[in-house]
Order: C-alpha cells, then sequence, then structure tokens
C-alpha cells in the first residue's frame, strides 16, 4: 500500500506561546528552543562563530541548538485513508508524529528526548475554557460586538437601573433599596444595536432560601436528583418541584460558590504578593476517574471522565477540579462548523505542506480544528445525533407511513447524506474506525484529550498562585514528561520550580498496614533515642528535622527486577535524559502512603545534575547527596489529594453510583438522563468550594509527625484520683496529655479571610444566607457596588444582632464597597 510521508521541514509547526513543541529537558540546549534548519543552524553560527572547523560546523548542523528529527510513530496512530482522492487508491500515513531532540548536552552525549507535535490554538481553547468553568463564570456581554462585561468592564458604563416602584397592593415604596437589574452601554458599540444590556442580580429567579439551602445541604451530603425532590417537597403538600427547576438551582448555586471562591483567592492572591515574606507552595496532584454512563440500562456502557485534581498539602485546600469533557458542544453542530465552509461545501480536510506531494493530504491532529476532542467519540457522538434523529423520525410516522409531506422527505434524505459524509470524512478520509466504538450517548458534549486538559489545568493553577517555590508531587503520568517543564519553564530556570513523582502500595489490607506503620513508628522512635543518647538530637530538636534524618539514614534505592536483574524503577516515560534516573524507597510509612518511592524529574539546577550523573542503582551516595535527597522525599506527598477524593466518594453519591466499583465489582450503572456529565462537573465543583469553605474538619498536615506526643512537665498536668478496686485506697495521677482538636476549614487553614468572627473572638464558616445573595460575580466592578449596597447594610445589622461581624474577615479596602466609586 501506497505511504505518504513527511519531513520535519514539512510538519514542524513551531514552537508556540507555551514552547510545547520543543525539548522538554531543562539541561539541554533546545530546552525552550524550536526546530531549525540545518542552514539556518550553521549560517547563524558562522556569523558568531567565523573560526569554526569543517568538523565543528558539522557537528554544528547535526546536533547544534535547533536540531530536531521525526522519529517513529505508535502502530495506534497509523491510519488509511480511502475516501476522496484516496478511494480507488488507498494511502497509509501516519497521524501523530512523534520529535526528537539531537543536540549536545554538556557531558557530550545527545539528547534524544522525544515528545508528541502539539498543537497552541488547541491549548489556548482549553485554558480559555477552564478558566471560566465551561462558561459558569463569562457573565453577559454586548449583543453587538461578543464582548464580556467581565473581560472589559472598563469599557461599559452606567446607564440607569430597575427598581420596584411598587409592592405586591400596588402601593407605592418610598425606599426602594437595592436595584433588582442595573443597566449598561458597550461604550464602543454606543448607537448599535445591542450596545445596551441589562445585568440582574444572580439569585433574581431563586428567591426561597430555606429550599435554597435545603438543596445545597442535599447535594453535599449523598442525596441523589429525585432525594432532593422528596426533601423539597414533603408529602404532605402533594408537590414536588420539577427536575429541571432543580437543575436551575444547581447551576445558579455552582455560579455562586464559583464566584465567592475567585473572589475570595484573588483577595489573598493579592495579600500575600503584597507581604515581602517568601512564598513555598507545596502542591499534590492526582486523578480521579468517574464513569458517566450512556442512554439506557438495556446497554450500560460508560464514558471515563478524568478529573484532574490539585491541592494544597499544608492546608488541605482543593485548588482546581476540571474534567476532561466539554459539555458546551453540540457534536454536529461542532462537525458543520468545523468540517463545512459558508457555501456548505468540505473544508478543513487538507494541508498545503511545502514540497509535498502533488496529492492531496490529510491534516495531521494538531492541524483539525477537532483536534482538541477525543475525536473518535466525537465523530461517533456526531452518528450518534443523526441516528436518534432519524429514529424518532421514523417513529412519528408510524402511524401513518404513506405521509408524504416534503419536508419529512427531505430532512429523512438529508440525515442519511449527513451519515455517509460523517463516515466519509472520519473512516475515509481521517482513518479512524468507528465499528469499535458504541454510537450512543444521551448528554450533549465531547470528551476532550486529556493532555489539553491537563496542560490547561496547571497553566491556570499557576496563574492562581501568588509568586513562590513551588513543590510539586504527582504519580508517573505518562503525559507530565511533555507538559509541565514547558508551563513552569520561568519557574525552572529561575530554580523556583521542584517535581518530585512518588508511587505507593495501593493494594495494602489493613493487617500489613497496620503491622508495617506499628513497626515503622518503633524504628523511628529507638532512632530518637540514640540520637538523644549520642547527642546527635537534643530534646528541643524539631520532629521533623528527626524524620528526615531518619529517611537520610535508612532510605534505599529503588529498582525493578527478578532473579538477580537489576532495572531502572521508573516507566518509560520518565526513562529519558531529562530526568534522573536515581529512585529512592522511603524508609518512612504512612497509613495512606505504604511503602512509598521517590523520583525527582525536576530540582534546582545545581542538584538536578548532580543526580543525573548517578546511575539508576545509587551506588555511592555521598552523605551530603543524602541529606539533601532526603529533604525531598519527605516533602513528597499525596495526601490532600487522596483525602479530598476520599471525601467525594463517601459524600456525593453521583461519584459513588457513576464510579468503577473495581475488578471484582465492575462499572456501576446511573441514569445518563439524570446525572449527566454537564451536571457531574456542577455537583463536584459545589462539593469542592464547600469543601474548602464551609466544612471545619481537622487536618494533620503530613509535614508534622503528628502522632507523636511532646513531654510535658508531669507537675503541671491536671491530677486525677484513681480508687483501687475493692478498698478505700485512692492514688493521685497526672492526667494523660492530649492535644486539643482544632477544626477548620481549609481556606482558615490556607489564609484566605473567608470566614466570620464571633463575639469570643472565634471564626465560623461565612453565613450562607449572605454568602449565596452576593453578586459576587461582578466584585470589583461599579456593576457589583450598584447590586450590592443596601444588602450589605442589612446584612451586617442582621449579623451585627446574632453577634456576628461580616461574611469575611474585616478588609474594607478589599469589599465590594469599596468599589461604588
Amino acid at each position: 500500500m501506497p505511504k505518504i510521508s513527511f519531513t520535519i521541514d514539512q510538519v514542524y509547526p513551531g514552537s508556540g506561546a507555551f514552547e510545547l513543541n520543543t525539548c522538554n529537558n531543562p539541561d539541554c540546549f533546545n530546552f525552550g528552543r524550536p526546530y531549525e534548519t540545518e542552514e539556518a543552524r550553521s549560517g547563524r553560527f558562522a556569523l558568531s562563530h567565523p573560526d569554526l572547523s569543517p568538523e565543528q560546523v558539522a557537528v554544528v548542523e547535526a546536533h547544534g541548538p535547533g536540531a530536531y528529527k521525526l522519529a517513529g510513530a505508535d502502530a495506534a496512530h497509523r491510519r488509511i485513508s480511502k475516501a476522496f482522492e484516496y478511494e480507488d487508491d488507498p494511502h497509509e500515513w501516519v497521524d501523530q508524529r512523534t520529535v526528537r531532540c539531537k543536540a549536545q548536552l554538556r557531558n557530550g552525549t545527545i539528547c534524544n528526548t522525544g515528545f508528541s507535535i502539539l498543537s497552541d490554538d488547541h491549548l489556548h481553547a482549553e485554558v480559555e475554557r477552564l478558566r471560566n468553568h465551561n462558561g459558569v463564570l463569562d457573565g453577559p456581554a454586548c449583543r453587538a460586538c461578543n464582548t464580556r462585561f467581565l473581560a472589559k468592564p472598563e469599557e461599559f458604563i452606567l446607564a440607569g437601573t430597575h427598581l420596584r416602584t411598587k409592592d405586591s397592593k400596588g402601593k407605592r415604596i418610598v425606599n426602594t433599596g437595592t436595584p433588582e437589574a442595573v443597566r449598561v452601554i458597550h461604550k464602543p458599540c454606543k448607537g448599535r444595536k445591542g450596545a445596551k444590556i441589562t445585568i440582574s442580580v444572580p439569585h433574581r429567579r431563586q428567591k426561597e432560601t430555606t429550599e435554597n439551602l435545603r438543596i445545597l445541604h442535599a447535594l453535599i451530603n449523598s442525596a441523589g436528583i429525585l432525594d432532593i425532590r422528596r426533601i423539597v417537597g414533603p408529602a404532605a403538600t402533594g408537590k414536588a418541584p420539577g427536575i429541571s427547576r432543580i437543575y436551575d438551582r444547581i447551576a445558579w448555586l455552582e455560579q455562586v460558590f464559583l464566584a465567592y471562591e475567585r473572589e475570595m483567592l484573588r483577595r489573598w492572591r493579592e495579600r500575600m504578593e503584597k507581604s515581602s515574606r517568601t512564598v513555598e507552595h507545596r502542591l499534590s496532584h492526582d486523578d480521579l476517574v468517574l464513569l458517566a454512563n450512556w442512554e439506557t440500562a438495556s446497554d450500560k456502557r460508560n464514558t471515563q471522565l478524568n478529573v484532574s485534581i490539585t491541592a494544597d498539602a499544608t492546608s488541605g485546600y482543593v485548588y482546581r477540579c476540571d474534567v476532561d469533557f466539554d459539555p458546551r458542544i453540540s457534536p454536529m453542530e461542532e462537525f458543520n462548523r468545523s468540517y463545512f465552509d459558508e457555501e456548505g461545501r468540505l473544508a478543513n480536510l487538507t494541508w498545503d505542506y511545502r514540497d509535498a506531494q502533488s496529492c492531496p493530504v490529510p491534516r495531521f491532529s494538531w492541524q483539525r480544528p477537532t483536534g482538541r476532542l477525543h475525536e473518535p467519540q466525537f465523530f461517533a457522538a456526531c452518528i450518534n445525533e443523526i441516528k436518534d434523529f432519524r429514529s424518532k423520525l421514523k417513529a412519528g410516522l408510524a402511524p401513518n407511513p404513506e405521509n408524504t409531506d416534503p419536508r419529512v422527505m427531505a430532512a429523512w434524505l438529508g440525515s442519511e447524506e449527513s451519515l455517509e459524509t460523517i463516515r466519509a470524512v472520519a473512516e475515509g478520509w481521517f482513518g479512524f474506525n468507528l465499528s469499535k466504538l458504541p454510537l450512543r450517548g444521551s448528554f450533549r458534549g465531547v470528551t476532550t484529550r486529556d493532555i489539553y486538559t491537563k496542560a490547561a489545568h496547571f497553566l491556570l493553577l499557576k496563574e492562581m498562585l501568588p509568586r513562590g517555590r513551588i513543590v510539586l508531587t504527582t504519580e508517573q503520568e505518562a503525559t507530565l514528561p511533555t507538559i509541565l517543564p514547558h508551563i513552569f519553564a520561568d519557574e525552572i530556570r529561575e530554580d523556583r520550580f521542584t517535581w518530585l513523582a512518588m508511587s505507593f502500595n495501593k493494594k495494602a489490607k489493613k493487617p500489613e498496614i497496620v503491622g508495617k506503620v506499628k513497626d515503622y513508628r518503633k524504628r523511628r522512635q529507638s532512632f530518637e533515642n540514640e540520637g538523644l543518647y549520642d547527642g546527635r538530637f537534643s530534646l528541643a530538636t524539631d520532629t521533623a528535622e528527626i524524620t528526615r534524618a531518619f529517611i537520610s539514614t535508612y532510605m534505599a534505592v529503588a529498582t525493578r527486577g527478578e532473579n538477580g536483574s537489576q532495572a531502572p524503577y521508573p516507566t518509560s516515560h520518565y526513562q529519558t535524559s531529562a530526568f534522573p534516573s536515581l529512585w529512592i524507597r522511603s524508609p518512612t510509612q504512612a497509613s495512606g502512603e505504604l511503602d512509598k518511592i521517590v523520583g525527582f524529574p525536576i530540582l534546582r539546577a545545581s542538584l538536578r545534575r548532580e543526580l543525573k550523573e548517578i546511575p539508576f542503582d545509587g551506588t555511592g551516595l555521598p552523605d551530603d547527596l543524602r541529606d539533601e535527597i532526603a529533604e525531598q522525599v519527605y516533602l513528597a506527598t499525596l495526601q490532600p489529594v487522596s483525602s479530598f477524593m476520599n471525601s467525594v466518594r463517601e459524600r456525593l453519591s453521583v461519584a459513588t453510583r457513576a464510579g468503577s466499583g473495581g475488578a471484582r465489582v465492575g462499572g456501576s450503572y446511573i441514569q445518563g438522563a439524570v446525572f449527566n456529565p454537564r451536571t457531574l462537573i456542577s455537583l463536584l465543583n459545589i462539593y469542592r468550594v464547600a469543601f474548602n469553605f464551609l466544612e471545619p474538619r481537622p487536618y494533620a498536615s503530613p509535614y508534622e509527625d503528628s502522632w507523636f506526643l511532646e513531654e510535658e512537665d508531669l507537675t503541671e498536668r491536671p491530677i486525677r484520683t484513681l480508687r483501687y478496686p475493692g478498698s478505700d485506697i485512692t492514688v493521685e495521677v497526672p492526667k494523660k496529655a492530649r492535644r486539643a482538636i482544632v477544626k477548620k476549614t481549609p481556606a482558615m487553614r490556607h489564609g484566605v479571610d473567608a470566614y466570620r468572627r464571633r463575639k469570643d473572638g472565634t471564626a465560623a464558616v461565612p453565613n450562607l444566607r449572605r454568602l449565596i445573595y452576593r453578586p459576587w460575580l461582578y466584585a470589583g466592578t461599579k456593576v457589583g457596588a450598584k447590586l450590592d449596597r443596601s444588602s450589605v447594610k442589612n446584612a451586617e445589622r442582621a449579623d451585627t444582632a446574632r453577634g456576628d461581624v461580616g461574611a469575611t474577615a474585616p478588609d474594607p479596602d478589599l469589599d465590594l464597597q469599596a468599589d461604588r466609586e
């Protein structure tokens, strides 16, 4: 079969703003540098180094900065085009190409790290989708030019308000209070149709406060949609709210909670950036896998959704929770927009390559307008949408099969033609095998490629954080080596980014966990006692320092292999020249992270280069290097994100019922018509904000040995009297030392001023009755000040009567009221 081949000069799209299509080795000359032709490399060096010998010029041409080459491709990416121009002469080609770096490293070896070509445009589109949470925080826009008010509030001017002038009995109201809505005009479009828009308060149509709070508490406490109907509409009344009404409340609560969180984090970030103290962000990242069902219980097909979660290890605050699913897309609308021009002809199927063959060539994944999506499922969803329409049309014609309405016949023939077109484009031209995929789906939207969602997740996470040092712990995810070095490139160059990869025993049973944790505590206590005896430690030595010393003394090199053979421990994606090959087995044992093994993909430059010179079996580690490695092993943890995922599984019924269920139970099933992916994403966002701001709980930081009690002076402890059994003899003994259990929300521990003060000075969670009715979406704008003006005064008077002070910690300079003028 003829094959379509290319050179790197033809297919390389450039590095782009995110530098995704460059080498990911921080110690390589090609890190962040795009591809250059041999002529360009030799010409550049000839100008800067005119005395180069012919041998040196040859080295520059082959392995100088900017040297890359196309490598082999995975069999899964091989395609056969057999439609349109190739209908009678099928051609084979490779959809996803791998590029390898050929630059020479400082030690004289060739880098040879590989990466798949990605699209900057696709990543930018995914960032824009996730920045406002699938459009939830977009806000209103000018209807003349589609400029969003929240994107450019300075371009809009106030143009009046909508006020109530009469009460329910028709009597005139003197003090109108807060306006129901505010009119604004987009100045650049003034005079054009649609330039004047009306902005109303988000809760205008959600007025039943008691009902709203019932729905909220039910959602975050394992209630399903039908359970909420029973809770909100008691049987005694004979009334129950409709499903769509509950969905409206869920969407409204999601918007209010996400807008509130964004405003609180903005205030926190500004305060941290104004302070002069050094900030270190210790982050943990992992994926939660959920399954959303297809249409009917007879099929029980599931769609896997990957939820990217990142949390702060010190406070337990969960920053982001992003799902690789775009609920805004209607499959057929997207197909028509992507592959048809304005005149209704097929478009965007081919690409003009320089010095290419005369025959047309299919577009690669990074060139196709649908390349951001999981394309096999996208094309399958398009076919399903047409088939669903045809089945409904056929069912409607069943009572009158001789219906000759020309519109009905045109629709039937048009749908048949659409099916043929979709199959010709997807299977015939781009070479996707749709016969192996289920062609049914009950929901609007399409899954996206996980690598773009993951990259957008970390880009937005970096935007949320104030400047500081970042320590990120992840598992060995295959997509991360390609994207993380480029996303945190500036931090890597400034030695402000550390990336630790770890694994642990997830299959351990309780007896094994209890036994290993107990043995570790004994060994660790014995190690501390020996250190106190020989003077290495003192009674004032910090417990964390003792733990790091314990790790440095007893840590071991982690390798794979059987029958005496040894091999590097990490997976193939981490066995490159970009990362050190040394992995360490930690001697510490925690119940949630048993048998922890840690790798060090990215450290500060000096330590990273030193580790790269050490073989994977770690022979001859000096003591000072062991101490530095022990510090990194001590920092590596996934505890906060694991705690959140366990909480989601236990508390959120949709996550439990739509979960994988494990190998023995199998995938569980829920009605897709009730819990579709869009609703699932909303519930995850609502629960995450409630988890961060509204639920105080004890939390032990993984960097504190909380199970060690500090010794106290027995004479200062409270005394208790014990009676000897069977006699009148009593003995006085001090009470057992206890630590007070402090319950705070993750936001409180994180330093976010999202709390209120009682009269006794203690902190309490925000008042929900105030939180959900303030216009957080428009905070910091004149519209927000207008809509919030009198409601703040009334709420403050009510809170003062109850002994509360504010919905957040007092900070008048950052309150909505400060933005009135």
